[in-house]
């Protein structure tokens, strides 16, 4: 264990703050990316999943200083993954760091937030996605 810290380098106690859950609407499935390669497998850095008790919810961790995206949905209907509709489109509440929600939400560069010690809260806001020319 203390070899792999030492490999890390130095880790960052960080927050990571999810807005607009709905209480008691199921259960909240987060995955922290490292890479754009990870990213685009789907090969979380870390993930957990919370409990919906407020509207705003926190986790803290510690995160080797660097670059992250965090992908977030609250899962509705229970059944552990995300829904999608027509065009892929999910179904069900979903939030990225950078992301407004509208259209597609972009590659791990448009996503990415850094992680350091000017920087140690990640904030990602969910909701349902609007395709782009919907109001």
């Amino acid at each position: 264990m203390f070899r792999k810290l030492l490999f890390l380098g130095v880790l960052i106690y960080t927050t990571i703050e999810i807005n607009n859950v709905t209480f008691n609407g199921g259960l909240v499935y987060v995955a922290v990316y490292s890479n754009e390669q990870d990213y685009k497998n789907e090969k979380a850095f870390v993930n957990f999943i919370l409990q919906p008790t407020n509207a705003t919810l926190t986790h803290s961790l510690d995160l080797p200083e660097g670059e992250y995206v965090v992908s977030v949905f609250q899962d509705k209907d229970g059944n552990g993954k995300l829904n999608e509709g027509i065009f892929g489109i999910p179904t069900e509440h979903v939030g990225k760091t950078n992301y407004s929600l509208r259209g597609s939400p972009g590659g791990f560069d448009k996503l990415k937030v850094p992680v350091n010690n000017n920087s140690k809260k990640l904030t990602v806001n969910i909701g349902r996605v609007k395709p782009l020319g919907i109001i």
